[in-house]
């Protein structure tokens, strides 16, 4: 049953076939375990960033921890939807507000995340090869703190206005993620074109030759100076890059390659049916980018042994008071009994 002859006041209870074999039940019950691993890692790894001072202060893991917030607000809002609708067949709540709400959060959280990480891919260099552009306060908040700002701010205004934009009357089908709608403002191929360039072609290559780059980078100087250039201090934030990066470019890049293709003549019939899946697997991204960022963390075994440690003997001190209240009556009992003999 196609989406052009169902009426948004649809109640009936099917599921909408959109090309992909896995069966809705699969996906949900995948999602689902996705989900809960994935906001668990969230949460512990931001927990590190926030609370280990050294972590905390580290200009390079600021990006990361603001991504990191993205996907908690996606695994929060947008994908329960999804798996809601994967379960029962329709949206969970059936008004058009829900759903440009619900199609807010997946447009804001997922832009806002490429385009943070195609920032990364920049500053990376900066502060590996040009650590004086951050060497004062005005430097860091220039270079370092507006642009994340600008960035969330940009997803947030951008998407919180031309998302209520429905002048062309756009209809709204329950059974279909974000009930198939779209801003009108989409119908522009200036906006839709801008769109494509400035988050997809932008951010591909960003991130995509802004790590390759900035390996060959740091091997040609460290040949050229035939010394180690502080590789010890750098390891890990390049290795924090490529982890987040490869991430992107397996699930984000080709899907961005084969529209470029669309676009420059290939007919659409090519790929299509790894479009289709990409878009569901695009979750993904969201749900695997808190395992890249546990991988980099110093040290990872002893602070989860720790993390282990301390819920033991907080359970020890609060078994030992209550065992130790139970025995003080019988103590008292016997030094009684002594008492009384003597």
């Amino acid at each position: 049953m196609s989406a052009s002859n169902i009426s948004s006041s649809n109640t009936m209870k099917f599921f909408f076939d959109d090309g992909i074999a896995i069966p809705y039940i699969v996906r949900f019950w995948v999602f689902l375990v996705s989900n809960i691993l994935s906001f668990i890692c969230c949460l512990f790894v931001l927990y590190q960033f926030l609370f280990d001072s050294n972590l905390r202060h580290g200009l390079h893991n600021h990006v990361m921890i603001i991504v990191l917030f993205m996907c908690l607000i996606a695994e929060l809002t947008t994908v329960p939807c999804i798996m809601y609708l994967a379960f029962y067949g329709v949206a969970w709540i059936q008004t058009p507000t829900f759903c440009m709400i619900w199609k807010f959060f997946d447009s804001t959280t997922y832009s806002t995340t490429i385009k943070l990480v195609a920032w990364a891919s920049i500053e990376r260099h900066i502060l590996i090869f040009h650590d004086q552009w951050v060497s004062t306060k005005k430097k860091r908040f220039f270079i370092h703190y507006f642009p994340l700002i600008f960035i969330v701010l940009y997803g947030v205004v951008v998407y919180g206005t031309i998302t209520p934009m429905n002048g062309c009357n756009r209809p709204f089908y329950y059974f279909i993620p974000f009930c198939n709608y779209s801003s009108c403002v989409y119908n522009s191929l200036a906006f839709t074109l801008y769109e494509y360039l400035t988050g997809g072609v932008l951010c591909s290559v960003l991130i995509g030759f802004g790590s390759t780059f900035l390996v060959l980078r740091v091997m040609l100087q460290k040949r050229r100076l035939q010394q180690q250039i502080q590789w010890r201090k750098h390891r890990k934030m390049i290795l924090q890059l490529l982890s987040v990066s490869s991430l992107f470019i397996v699930l984000y890049l080709p899907p961005i390659i084969l529209a470029t293709a669309y676009r420059l003549g290939v007919p659409t019939s090519v790929g299509a049916q790894f479009i289709t899946y990409s878009r569901l697997f695009s979750y993904y991204i969201q749900f695997l980018f808190p395992f890249t960022c546990l991988s980099t963390i110093p040290e990872l075994g002893t602070r989860i042994k720790n993390i282990f440690r301390c819920r033991w003997r907080q359970q020890t001190n609060a078994v030992l008071p209550q065992q130790w209240a139970a025995r003080v009556p019988v103590v008292n009992r016997i030094n009684k009994q002594k008492t009384t003999t003597m």
